[in-house]
């Protein structure tokens, strides 16, 4: 069994341990904890390390967790290729065998304490599986109960390999490959609906399938991948006009991702605008870094009648107005802004604008809003990015306005100011290198302050907690730098378990980290994430 501290090549362990120990003695900010051997990097607030896994000096994107049947909380990590070694690093798990970057998978059952358990290194040389995404058998239509599955993409250059596979990893020591789908181009950050088995994934077909390419290659394929023990059924590809191989015209921006509201656990309450029901609704972050898109999507007439949908459009090239005919809003942002995550969040109440019946007589219901936090990805200071919180309550303008799905507007900006870190020993987030600003927002509707804090990975400004209570005025609440000498640290994405143990993960090889939140920031949600001695400090 590999612990977090005790595998991997002894020679790169000890060598990471003397420079985060040279750097904390330099900057003079860490603080120990002693009674677990913990060391806080000294730039927080209200947020604490609790845990640390190395993932074996891979850089990391995504993290997402799942609680077994048996009650186990279980981290997956999609790992980058390119962001730290070159070449195939060595697997401590499996004798040091060189293997490709590809799935780690972490229990954090106990998140003082999280232990790698298995790599599933991708089928090509040089490749990528930088997402995961689960789901229990119990859920999968075509799953069996007591079952856990994983959906995960491949990038690479062999592009017959390209695709996404799925896994049975009930097992955490030892995966079972079940299925895939080969040739497509640039997979990326996919969506799964556990309880249909609809999976929306960034990619198009390549060239192998005969057909006319998208002029967008990072569109939107949509799958029945219900039975994970074989390859899906293929139900069509979306994507924003003029992306379809028949399109004119400029090639529109590509998808990053998108977030179906389908299982949200009030998939059946009403929208804010009362027009539809929260599980019909998709959100699609276009563009990454620039020239950023949020499209509303209807679920129902995005997908075809025997999916209990309307579109009978072709699948494989529909025409402009056939791609709009599940858009129900959009939001164009600024050349320089783009759409990497849309976190929807329905049914806040913003605190300032409540007024009970005896102060405001003759008020007929609470100011009630449905809203997105809206990332952009960043580079470096030539261009500040940030993350939005998107006012998505009015959807569209349909026979208002000149544009007919103009609705969304900003409310607040969710910005650190990069001379802020000049109170810390590394100084301002602008003159540390890597990169500064925005990335992801954390993706779990059933976590504990969902609708009350949002989390934000900041590259290295580390990740910041933001109260949304008020969308309008969006404050911070928290923040964590993990500790690392000046330019060999990343913090990539982030999410929130069901728990409330906040994981974050760098992008150029510095691991895991589990956090919680203490003071002020825990008080505003419900969850807590391991115990000790000063859990209310």
């Amino acid at each position: 069994m590999l612990t977090s501290r005790s595998g991997g090549s002894p020679v790169k362990y000890a060598l990471n341990a003397a420079v985060l120990s040279a750097f904390a003695i330099a900057a003079g900010s860490a603080i120990a904890d002693d009674h677990r051997g913990i060391s806080q990097s000294g730039e927080q607030k209200d947020m604490k390390l609790v845990g640390h896994v190395a993932l074996q000096f891979r850089g990391s994107y995504q993290p997402n967790v799942i609680q077994y049947p048996d009650g186990r909380t279980i981290a997956f990590a999609g790992l980058h290729s390119g962001q730290n070694l070159p070449g195939p690093l060595p697997n401590p798990l499996n004798g040091g065998k060189p293997e490709e970057n590809g799935t780690m998978i972490i229990d954090i059952t106990d998140p003082r304490h999280p232990v790698e358990t298995f790599h599933i290194p991708v089928p090509v040389a040089g490749g990528q599986a930088q997402m995961a995404r689960l789901c229990l058998g119990s859920d999968l239509p075509g799953g069996t109960p007591g079952k856990v599955y994983l959906l995960r993409n491949i990038q690479g250059s062999t592009a017959q390999l390209s695709g996404y596979e799925t896994w049975d990893v009930t097992d955490v020591r030892k995966p079972v490959f079940l299925a895939a789908l080969r040739n497509l181009r640039s997979t990326h950050k996919d969506w799964w609906e556990c309880k249909t088995g609809i999976a929306y994934m960034p990619g198009s077909k390549d060239a192998t399938w005969g057909l006319p390419l998208w002029r967008q290659s990072q569109s939107m394929v949509i799958v029945d991948w219900s039975n994970p023990n074989a390859p899906p059924h293929y139900i069509r590809t979306h994507g924003l006009p003029g992306g379809q191989p028949s399109g004119t015209g400029p090639v529109p921006t590509s998808l990053h991702g998108a977030i179906s509201a389908h299982e949200h656990p009030n998939a059946a309450g009403k929208l804010v605008s009362g027009v539809d029901v929260i599980g019909n609704r998709i959100y699609a972050a276009w563009g990454v870094g620039s020239n950023g898109v949020l499209q509303i999507l209807d679920r129902k007439k995005l997908l075809p009648p025997g999916y209990g949908g309307t579109f009978t459009g072709d699948p494989d090239n529909p025409t402009n107005d056939q791609l709009l005919s599940a858009q129900v809003g959009s939001m164009d942002m600024s050349p320089d802004q783009g759409g990497h995550t849309s976190m929807p969040v329905f049914g806040l109440a913003p605190r300032s604008l409540q007024c009970s019946s005896s102060a405001c007589p003759g008020t007929p219901s609470p100011d009630v809003r449905d809203i997105v936090v809206l990332t952009s990805e960043a580079g470096n200071c030539n261009s500040q990015h940030w993350g939005f919180i998107v006012d998505v309550s009015t959807e569209n303008s349909i026979g208002v306005k000149q544009n007919p799905w103009q609705g969304p507007m900003v409310l607040s900006t969710l910005w650190v100011n990069p001379q802020s870190g000049e109170k810390y020993p590394r100084g301002n987030y602008c003159l540390r290198g890597q990169r500064f600003g925005t990335h992801s927002v954390e993706e779990n509707f059933h976590n504990p302050y969902y609708g009350r804090l949002t989390f934000t990975s900041y590259f290295n400004a580390g990740v910041r907690a933001w109260d949304i209570r008020d969308p309008q005025g969006a404050v911070e609440a928290g923040f964590y730098v993990p500790a690392a000498p000046n330019n060999t640290y990343m913090t990539n994405n982030v999410e929130v378990d069901n728990r409330g143990c906040i994981i974050i993960v760098d992008r150029i090889g510095n691991g895991m980290d589990i956090l919680k939140l203490t003071g002020k920031a825990q008080k505003i949600g419900l969850g807590t994430c391991g115990h000790d001695d000063d859990d209310d400090d």
